[in-house]
């Protein structure tokens, strides 16, 4: 799964928002992101193509256990390099620090990310 910075944003807000309600509408999702809804049209669609989302009846729309593996890898992976780069030390915001992390954990190689996460979605679907 290829996912650019505004994807992995979205999957995640995704994810955080299913914990709190098994149901996200994109109208949630737009609020979260601080975007209209229009704008959450082509990030949903992109998501969907890739596996990590599937939208029902009424437009709501559900992780897939494919997007719960890269969401908790990602979100695993976005804590850790906080950790080891702690740029609130500089005056960065929490959401600033966050941002910075994202966007680090996108630009990783994808391959060895893929091969970790398809490897537990195997396993998980055995």
């Amino acid at each position: 799964m290829t996912l650019t910075d505004s994807n992995l944003r979205y999957l995640l807000a995704i994810h955080h928002l299913a914990q709190q309600n098994t149901e996200v509408s994109p109208l949630a999702l737009a609020q979260v992101m601080g975007v209209t809804k229009p704008s959450v049209t082509s990030i949903l669609t992109s998501l969907m193509k890739q596996g990590a989302i599937v939208r029902r009846r009424y437009g709501k729309i559900y992780i897939t256990d494919r997007g719960v593996l890269y969401a908790r890898y990602y979100d695993a992976l976005v804590e850790k390099i906080l950790q080891h780069f702690p740029l609130a030390d500089m005056g960065f915001t929490p959401e600033e620090c966050r941002s910075a992390a994202i966007a680090m954990a996108v630009a990783l190689p994808a391959r060895e990310i893929d091969e970790k996460c398809e490897a537990l979605y195997d396993n998980e679907n055995k």
